[in-house]
């Protein structure tokens, strides 16, 4: 077990994979989503860092205090609607719609309103983004760029899963689900990111690079497929509340992904006029 919170556990497995045991009821495929006997009591009670979890039969033993029955439990699997162009075209004219209702969202900290760890990160990754996107008409190029730039952001911010981490995360769940549905080059990180940040945050990034992702961003992943914008600014709200900033970076990290693709394949500039709210 490599880290273990109120509600939370993170465990590195034998083949060095993320699984985390929580008690929320937001499904994931790397979750298990499990329901505590009695009154709800801190996870950090009953675990702690370096406990060995062990699977027998139908339980998971967490040392020889903790058992978790799984014989019921059944595995949530992603179902993604495909994006298409004329899905994407649906959204091509909701950007000064979409980003008020997210700038709504902020928190103090996140990179839409920064602290001094992050200040001028987005507004540059904005920047750089939009000076490569029109220089760069080839696919794969772009997407190597990618790569490298969102480095910058990499391990940036405070928090067991920085803000800079969490917008990676949402950026390349939304870029390669639609470079999979569209067929073009998706994002690959460096194997430097993994050095550069948390095991666990790294593991994170890595499951969106794959587009694994739980219900919530599946939500808004779907309505972008359907070519419903007011339906993605509803499905912002929820996500956007998670931990202290990680979720608000993460819708933060989807939208821009979103209309990046949507700038380059409509050849206009939403995100050249985004004015970011100014930070205190």
């Amino acid at each position: 077990m490599v880290s273990v919170f109120d509600s939370s556990a993170n465990i590195k497995t034998v083949d060095n994979r993320l699984f985390v045991i929580t008690n929320n009821i937001v499904r994931s495929p790397i979750t298990l989503n499990v329901i505590q006997v009695g009154a709800p009591q801190s996870f950090k009670k009953f675990m702690k860092f370096g406990s060995i979890i062990r699977e027998r039969r139908d339980q998971i033993m967490i040392e020889n205090d903790v058992t978790i029955g799984v014989r019921k439990s059944s595995l949530f699997e992603n179902n993604l609607g495909f994006i298409t162009m004329r899905s994407l075209s649906k959204f091509r004219d909701k950007f000064d719609s979409i980003f008020p209702s997210m700038i709504k969202l902020v928190r103090p900290g996140c990179l839409l309103s920064p602290d001094i760890t992050t200040r001028g990160l987005l507004p540059e990754q904005i920047r750089a983004t939009n000076i490569n996107s029109k220089k760069t008409d080839d696919d794969a190029a772009f997407a190597k760029f990618m790569a490298r730039t969102l480095g910058k952001l990499c391990g940036r911010g405070p928090g067991y899963t920085p803000a800079g981490d969490d917008f990676i995360s949402g950026f390349l769940m939304m870029f390669n689900w639609c470079a999979k549905c569209l067929e073009f080059e998706r994002i690959i990180l460096p194997g430097k990111y993994s050095t550069m940040t948390s095991w666990t945050s790294y593991k994170l990034m890595e499951y969106s690079q794959e587009c694994l992702c739980d219900e919530e961003i599946q939500a808004m992943v779907n309505s972008v497929a359907l070519g419903r914008a007011n339906e993605y600014s509803k499905k912002m709200i929820p996500l956007s509340s998670r931990g202290h900033t990680s979720g608000i970076d993460l819708v933060t990290g989807m939208t821009f992904a979103l209309y990046t693709l949507i700038d380059r394949n409509f050849g206009i500039n939403s995100l050249h006029k985004l004015e970011l709210p100014s930070c205190t």
